[in-house]
């Protein structure tokens, strides 16, 4: 679907710089649909640049929703989809309370992003660390797990009912394996996506879960210093809010 790219920019009298941003949008978004228009991608999709400032939000999906008439005039496509910016609600204090997401455990038909929400939800991992972690990073009789960058990596406690989980990613060098290297972060997210998609929490993302991993510890009386060190926060600003 890329080669379309250009044929449709083409057609606009753009400058430089417009047809730049045209084209690293359009190509971020073929990317994350994996070059299909489905109505579920078009949801991930959505879903992928939602912590994204509004006036972003509506030049990427102006970009998309442009390119999609096109490909659809063209034939290209078969029916025309439009994509809306979602009206957004202001945060409120109140709105921060534990969920029960305790149907994280149940079967999915994404192990992947399963075992990221039960990583993120369990242990307050963010996504990117979690891609990084090696399998001679988790020593699961010892139950315990190295996250972080080289020299500043951090040894947590795994809880026990995830050991089990982790046993069925240890065939390769990363827990993610993609051949002996590390996947993208596009792709984490994608994993990520797609299950709470399945859930039915579609409204979540890695940070809101990771909320709920700080929540629940504050629940078991864990004191904000001891929050912070195991997220691996330099300070306690963040979690200010959470006293």
């Amino acid at each position: 679907m890329k080669e379309f790219i250009a044929s449709f920019i083409d057609q606009k009298e753009l400058s430089e710089n417009s047809q730049s941003a045209y084209f690293y949008d359009l190509d971020q978004f073929i990317e994350s649909i994996h070059g299909k228009v489905t109505p579920t991608n078009l949801r991930i999709y959505q879903a992928s640049i939602k912590d994204f400032k509004p006036a972003v939000q509506k030049r990427k999906l102006s970009a998309v929703n442009q390119f999609l008439y096109y490909l659809y005039q063209e034939r290209f496509i078969s029916e025309y989809h439009r994509l809306v910016l979602p009206k957004i609600q202001p945060a409120k204090i109140h709105d921060r309370e534990l969920l029960d997401l305790t149907h994280f455990w149940e079967e999915s038909t994404n192990p992947q992003g399963r075992l990221m929400a039960l990583l993120i939800l369990e242990m307050g991992l963010l996504p990117s660390e979690i891609l990084q972690v090696k399998v001679e990073d988790i020593q699961l009789d010892f139950h315990v797990i190295r996250v972080g960058k080289d020299g500043q990596k951090r040894v947590l406690k795994v809880p026990e009912p995830l050991l089990d989980e982790l046993q069925l990613f240890l065939d390769g060098v990363y827990l993610f394996d993609n051949k002996g290297k590390s996947y993208s972060r596009q792709w984490g997210f994608r994993q990520l996506e797609a299950f709470l998609i399945e859930k039915g929490n579609q409204d979540l993302s890695a940070q809101s879960i990771r909320e709920q991993y700080i929540l629940k510890q504050r629940e078991l009386g864990v004191d904000l210093f001891s929050i912070a060190r195991e997220l691996g926060l330099k300070t306690m600003v963040t979690l200010e809010k959470y006293k």
